[in-house]
């Protein structure tokens, strides 16, 4: 009945340490109890993205600053600037295209769609600047037909008379990123008694959780930097840091970037941004993969609610989740995860981003130390020397600012 005590077929005192009481009611406190032996353990430490992109392990380097090179993308609808009527027929002009001239060998013929006009490359005035010579096929008058910036211009061919010097095509460029390599390095350590003293839900020792814990939070916080990193050479207070997408996928580095400025995202927002990463790179280039927070996750399968049926042998199932989008653009992975921002996706390359580690020592590892000096203690400690190349933001794209309530 509640208030017996039951002594479990001990003797002994109340509170002498042995036996322990145990009452059937819980009145008191419970002296003799039974524990579960799993630790339970809720933390979040999923790694997908950085599973996504094929772990730490990509590649290996032996310098603090790693670089890789970017070559000059040629493009066959060039970005240009207006132009004025041509004072007389066949006149040679200057064509603005900014930072691109290079690219457009003396002998490119040029095809202005709007204007039903084609020009061509006769010469370079500096790295903006091409000489063109208009209406070379006599199709308009070219003296009363100006271009505006807006006008699309699309490489139509290439003419050189066959007894032509050579007219030798200017140096490409190439560009030349880079990061800097991030140092992980944290120990762990245990007393002597701790090591061998029994603790609930453990299945190894104390110490054994402190370095399961370690590595895999220090996995997490790779991933993190991965996405989040800012490059930072670092100085002699405060340790160099490596950039992260959100370092590299930026205008200034050419990938498409949309502020929603708190309006709600549609389909169109996606659609239109992957036709200017289609005709920045071509379709066999630009990004794959959409990387995204709930938020956006949730819309994206909102788009196709419409379509939602309960079929024949559903049971109970109802619902539309979108893990794959099919585009125009071709089909795009979506990824979502607890590392991007509430309010923002990230159109990504799959292969554009690796992460690597500093020759042999730097690869991720959990060492055991000498014994320790200063105490009873055993210890380990986790050390990994890691960067990243995130390459081709051209390819890439960031849509942010969206509402994150409609």
């Amino acid at each position: 009945m509640p208030g017996t005590t039951e002594t479990m077929r001990f003797a002994g005192m109340p509170d002498s340490g042995y036996p322990a009481e145990f009452l059937l009611d819980g009145s008191t406190s419970l002296r003799v109890r039974w524990v579960a032996p799993l630790l339970v353990n809720m933390a979040e430490r999923s790694t997908d993205l950085l599973k996504y992109t094929g772990g730490v392990e990509q590649f290996q380097y032996t310098h603090a600053r790693i670089e890789w090179v970017e070559d000059d993308p040629w493009n066959r609808r060039p970005t240009i600037g207006s132009r004025s009527a041509a004072s007389v027929a066949n006149e040679v002009q200057d064509l603005t295209v900014t930072g691109a001239a290079h690219r457009f060998p003396v002998g490119t013929v040029l095809f202005n769609r709007q204007r039903d006009e084609f020009v061509r490359v006769t010469g370079h005035v500096d790295g903006d600047t091409l000489s063109i010579m208009r209406d070379i096929t006599g199709r308009i008058d070219e003296t009363s037909v100006a271009w505006v910036a807006t006008d699309e211009v699309f490489v139509a061919g290439f003419s050189m008379h066959e007894n032509d010097n050579w007219v030798f095509r200017p140096t490409s460029l190439t560009t030349m990123p880079y990061n800097y390599s991030q140092v992980h390095s944290v120990g762990v350590q245990a007393t002597f008694r701790m090591i061998e003293t029994q603790q609930y839900g453990l299945q190894g020792n104390d110490l054994d959780k402190q370095a399961a814990d370690t590595v895999a939070e220090q996995f997490v916080t790779m991933e993190q930097e991965f996405v989040h990193g800012d490059r930072f050479a670092g100085t002699s207070a405060i340790p160099a840091l490596m950039g992260g997408i959100f370092d590299f996928i930026t205008a200034a580095n050419g990938a498409q970037v949309t502020d929603l400025s708190d309006a709600a995202l549609v389909r169109s927002d996606i659609d239109d941004i992957l036709q200017s990463l289609f005709y920045e790179v071509g379709g066999d280039k630009m990004a794959k993969t959409i990387v995204c927070a709930a938020w956006p996750k949730r819309k994206l399968s909102s788009f196709f609610s419409g379509a939602e049926r309960l079929g024949p042998g559903t049971g109970q199932t109802a619902g539309v989740v979108v893990d794959r989008l099919n585009t125009d653009f071709g089909v795009l992975d979506i990824l979502m995860h607890t590392a991007v921002r509430q309010d923002e996706l990230y159109l990504l390359r799959q292969e554009n981003h690796r992460m690597g580690h500093h020759g042999t020592l730097g690869r991720p590892q959990l060492r055991q130390l000498p014994p320790s000096s200063t105490g009873p203690r055993i210890q380990q400690a986790f050390y990994a020397d890691v960067s990243a190349i995130h390459s081709g933001p051209r390819a890439e794209a960031r849509i942010h600012g969206m509402s994150t309530t409609t």
